[in-house]
């Protein structure tokens, strides 16, 4: 974490009546120290709180974890610049598109808190799309407080910028996603059977995944250029490539990937495997249908709902909890006949007992699942 010093920060300086005047240059967060009139070693420091954070590109970073700033002055504005701000070099750039908290001590001292949210989408391109998008606030050395600039209202203890700056929309649909963890591939029905479980980091997004291929001739050769074959929903977490067979004289390189919207994570690892063109019907595979028990259970935050359906039907899978109240809709969709497995994400909810329930045109069946904390 970077700590600037005093005399770093001296360009900064500026008198409260210009201060009131100036139209601040886009992407700061401003922190007026006022009535420090013992000359107090006042701190305000930024501090990430979120697990993940994002550049102005929307990209995954781990540049911008906050910062501390200093000052003894009886009255100083102390300037944390975003990731965006470009009229400064970058290792002044204090904060990306996170979650942080900000404190201020005097003499060491903690004397009050926020905490702040940026992370949407919407940043930077909207910032001042509706008015300034700067936040201006007061800490009162003489009280210990955050406020509103030049006003006595307190700042509140926990906001976002789409709360302070109405313009700037909540979205997190575009922020790069992590990618898939434990991707595994084996055997199913004679074809190769891709299986994944996406990040278990809570602050992590994602709308989907992809899967690549390649295809090479021989056994062991390296492989060339993979191409796209699936776009997945975010809640499918495998895959069975029904255009090759187990065992044969070529081989095949997978990997997976998370969308996020138009955003797309790293890859996954590469797994291979001989594969041959024979394609086994699937007219003589015989599904039946079943719902089987999640694994594991108890479970805390994921677990994983394996079925398999009889033949190419509707199916919804449903979670309720303990008073049959909906909670989540895992799947509502067409699917083929075969086994399919699906993550379910308790993260938002309670612990407890819940169950869930599958529906298709010729089978219904319902289990318990228990989430712990």
């Amino acid at each position: 974490m970077r700590k600037l010093s005093l005399f770093s920060l001296m360009f900064m300086t500026i008198n409260l009546l210009l201060f009131a005047q100036e139209v601040l240059t886009t992407g700061e967060l401003n922190v007026w120290v006022i009535n420090n009139m013992n000359h107090s070693e006042v701190e305000i420091k930024m501090e990430l709180k979120s697990s993940l954070c994002w550049d102005e590109d929307h990209n995954i970073t781990n540049l911008f974890e906050g910062g501390s700033l200093y000052t003894s002055l009886s009255n100083q504005y102390l300037e944390f610049l975003a990731c965006w701000e470009t009229s400064v070099s970058n290792y002044f750039r204090t904060f990306g598109l996170g979650y942080y908290k900000f404190t201020a001590k005097v003499n060491g001292i903690e004397k009050d808190s926020f905490y702040i949210d940026y992370r949407t989408s919407d940043l930077p391109y909207n910032f001042n799309s509706g008015g300034m998008g700067d936040i201006n606030i007061t800490f009162n050395v003489s009280d210990g407080k955050f406020y509103y600039l030049n006003t006595q209202i307190l700042f509140p203890k926990y906001t976002s910028i789409w709360q302070e700056r109405p313009w700037i929309s909540h979205l997190t649909t575009g922020l790069e996603p992590l990618p898939p963890d434990n991707f595994e591939l084996s055997k199913y029905s004679g074809h190769p059977y891709l299986t994944w479980y996406h990040s278990y980091d809570e602050g992590d997004y994602w709308t989907g995944y992809l899967i690549f291929r390649s295809v090479v001739s021989g056994r062991g050769s390296n492989p060339g250029i993979f191409s796209k074959i699936a776009t997945l929903s975010e809640v499918t977490t495998n895959y069975t490539d029904e255009d090759f067979a187990i065992n044969g004289p070529m081989t095949a390189y997978y990997k997976v990937t998370a969308i996020n919207g138009e955003k797309e994570s790293e890859s996954t690892e590469m797994l291979d495997v001989y594969v041959g063109f024979f394609k086994e019907s699937l007219s003589e595979i015989n599904y039946n249908y079943n719902l089987s028990q999640n694994y594991p259970n108890p479970f805390n935050p994921f677990t994983t709902i394996s079925f398999s359906i009889k033949e190419n039907t509707n199916v919804t899978l449903k979670v309720f909890d303990i008073l049959g109240r909906e909670v989540v809709v895992l799947v509502n969709e067409e699917l083929n006949a075969g086994n399919h497995k699906v993550q379910f994400d308790g993260t938002d909810l309670e612990s407890g007992v819940y169950f869930y329930e599958i529906r298709t045109n010729d089978f219904t069946d319902v289990r318990k699942l228990v989430l712990i904390r």
